[in-house]
């Protein structure tokens, strides 16, 4: 059985320095990868997601293979039932099964030269937001994935939830959980369609967090999304490759300035067509290698960004406030 390797407290290379406190430290930045082949997908949807769902393996290894280029960590989010075995699956699963089962992903991961984390999207990509998904059903689902995830030898300490259904918070700590990628906190809001278009298209900077307002209560960390790295698909193609760098870019010049969160993230079928966006993603990962050498940005998963701020941001927040 694969033994996953769990991302140490902080990656350490010979420039890197302990980061002990969030207090007059470099930005921050999380790569997470929302990894659920076709399981967060409408059935009505599946045939146009069909090459790229039998492409996604193919995309996972050479994201994989990438990642190590760039020594860039990353917190894959895993829906549980990936995981399953072939005796496990209820009435034999979902078919075809190549597009909800991928029981290589944990070694191709493993294998990685980079230590990745590995975390939850959920046992079966419930949304949080369902009217069927009540607390019971989502403390149902959260056992599920630890149990699949002890049994595979990982400590599950992070949640992406699935379409970004931020709900059901304060049982998180129940099963460990001590961080959750937070909802994006854009300057449209909450009215996606037109303006988060118009948003990608120009290439405005991406959302960055002040790491001393992340934590809530005593074990757990919210670390909003600041960039999706939105594919090349349908219309999407109309925005030029240019537009996601910039956005990426300017977030991190001001993570950089202020010492802030800046948080990627996307699903591997994200990348897929015609490599365009591999090409993308590369630019971004080199400008964050960059900085990382450069000593201006620390490179973590969400485990170790959420250590980091439960060991440091009480303390930063007394100061800053100015109280005893």
């Amino acid at each position: 059985m694969t033994q996953t390797k769990i991302a140490p407290n902080f990656r350490s290379t010979e420039k890197d320095q302990p980061l002990d406190s969030v207090t007059g430290m470099p930005g921050l930045c999380i790569l997470s990868i929302d990894t659920e082949l076709a399981w967060g997908i409408d059935a009505q949807d599946l045939p146009r997601y069909s090459r790229v769902l039998d492409d996604e393996p193919i995309i996972i290894r050479r994201l994989i293979s990438l990642l190590d280029e760039y020594q860039i960590p990353a917190t894959w989010a895993l829906v549980g039932q990936l995981l399953m075995a072939p005796e496990e699956r209820r009435e034999g699963g979902r078919t075809p099964e190549r597009w909800y089962y991928a029981p290589r992903l944990l070694e191709w991961i493993d294998s990685a030269r980079v230590r990745h984390e590995v975390g939850t999207h959920t046992f079966s990509h419930v949304c949080a937001h369902d009217v069927s998904t009540t607390e019971e059903l989502w403390r149902q689902e959260l056992e599920a994935a630890a149990q699949m995830s002890m049994r595979h030898g990982i400590t599950m300490r992070s949640i992406v939830y699935p379409r970004n259904q931020v709900a059901y918070t304060d049982i998180l700590s129940d099963f460990g959980i001590i961080a959750y990628r937070g909802v994006e906190q854009s300057w449209y809001g909450s009215h996606h369609g037109v303006l988060h278009f118009v948003d990608r298209a120009l290439g405005v900077a991406s959302p960055t967090y002040d790491l001393r307002r992340l934590r809530e209560g005593d074990r757990l960390v919210n670390l909003p999304a600041s960039q999706f790295l939105m594919g090349d698909n349908g219309m999407r193609k109309l925005i030029p490759p240019a537009s996601r760098i910039r956005q990426a870019r300017l977030a991190l010049d001001r993570a950089t300035r202020r010492g802030e969160l800046y948080h990627l993230w996307f699903h591997p079928f994200n990348l897929g067509g015609g490599g365009q966006m591999f090409q993308t993603l590369e630019r971004i990962l080199r400008d964050m290698s960059e900085r990382r050498d450069r000593g201006e940005i620390a490179v973590m998963t969400m485990g170790q960004a959420a250590d980091l701020v439960l060991r440091g941001a009480g303390e930063s927040a007394l100061e800053t406030e100015g109280r005893p």
